[in-house]
C-alpha cells in the first residue's frame, strides 16, 4: 500500500492540492480507493453522491462503512424540483432516461453538481481538491485507452485533482485487499455487481431492471412507476434502452460513472 500512498503524495505536491478525499459510491474498488486515501496524512474525509436514484442499502454501507472506520463523511443530495428529486422530476417532463444524451443530462445533475458543491467547500484558496477515485484499467478494456487511465490529472479551472491510486488493480487485488484489511463488503455489489449508487438507466439494458427486481423490488417498484407515469403521458417510458449504439468514448470517461462503461464492455462480449 506505500506505492498506493505515494502516488496520492506526488500527485498533490505536483499540483499544490491542500487536502485529499475519497469519492466512496458504496463498490468495492471505491472501498478499496478510500481506505487506501485515509492512510494518507492529508486525508479529510469521504465523499458520497447520494443521486436520490440509488439503492438504499448501499448509501446505508457507505455511512456505515465510515463510522465504523471513523472517516469523516460528506453526503451531498441531488436536489429536487417541483418537490419531487430531480430525477423524477426529469422523467415525468422527458421520459426515462435513454442514450449519450440523457446520461450527459443525468450525470450533471446527480454527481457533478454535488462534486463542484463539494469542492467549493473544501477548496483552500486557488489549490486543487485531491479527489481519489477507484478507476481501475482492468475494469473495461475501454478504459485501457481512455484518457482518465492515468494516475491524476487536473482539471484547473475546476479546482480537482483527480487521483487514481489503484489504477493497475485487478479484481482480484481488490477482493485480496478487502479480505487482508478485514473490510466489510457490500451486499448489494455481491448480490448485482454493482453498487447501485446510481440507477438513472440512461445507459442500462432493459434486463438489468429484473435483476434489481429480483434483489430490491420495492426500488425497482419506483422505477416501475415512474415507467406507467411516462407511458401514460406518452414520453418514452422504458428504463435502459433496448437498442442504442455504443455511446461516444467522451461519455464513458466521466469519472464517477465507471460501472456503466464495465457493464457496457460486459454486454458487447456477450
Amino acid at each position: 500500500m506505500k506505492q498506493e500512498i505515494l502516488n496520492i503524495t506526488v500527485a498533490m505536491r505536483e499540483h499544490d492540492a491542500q487536502k485529499v478525499f475519497a469519492l466512496f459510491s458504496g463498490g468495492h474498488d471505491s472501498l478499496c480507493s478510500t481506505h487506501v486515501a485515509s492512510q494518507h496524512p492529508e486525508f479529510a474525509g469521504a465523499i458520497h453522491c447520494n443521486t436520490g436514484i440509488g439503492i438504499p442499502e448501499t448509501t446505508k454501507f457507505v455511512k456505515d462503512t465510515c463510522e465504523q472506520h471513523g472517516w469523516p463523511l460528506y453526503e451531498y443530495h441531488a436536489r429536487e424540483r417541483n418537490g419531487l428529486p430531480i430525477y423524477d422530476d426529469m422523467c415525468l417532463r422527458l421520459g426515462m432516461p435513454g442514450g449519450p444524451m440523457a446520461h450527459s443530462s443525468q450525470y450533471h445533475v446527480l454527481k457533478e453538481d454535488q462534486i463542484e458543491k463539494a469542492v467549493r467547500e473544501h477548496r483552500v484558496g486557488n489549490s486543487p481538491v485531491g479527489l481519489v477515485t477507484g478507476i481501475r484499467k482492468k475494469e473495461s478494456t475501454r478504459r485501457m485507452h481512455n484518457v482518465i487511465s492515468t494516475p491524476f490529472r487536473l482539471e484547473n479551472k475546476k479546482h480537482r485533482l483527480w487521483i487514481n491510486p489503484i489504477l493497475e488493480w485487478s479484481a482480484l487485488d481488490i477482493n485480496r485487499y478487502i479480505t487482508a484489511e478485514g473490510l466489510t463488503r457490500n451486499l448489494v455489489v455481491d448480490l448485482i455487481h454493482r453498487s447501485g449508487e446510481c440507477l438513472c438507466g440512461a445507459l442500462a439494458r432493459p434486463e438489468e431492471l429484473k435483476e434489481i427486481a429480483y434483489w430490491f423490488p420495492e426500488v425497482a417498484a419506483r422505477i416501475y412507476r415512474l415507467e406507467k407515469a411516462c407511458y401514460d403521458k406518452r414520453l418514452p417510458f422504458q428504463w435502459g434502452t433496448k437498442k442504442i449504439a455504443r455511446p461516444p468514448i467522451e461519455q464513458l470517461e466521466l469519472p464517477m460513472c465507471q460501472s456503466c462503461e464495465t457493464r457496457w464492455d460486459e454486454g458487447a462480449s456477450q
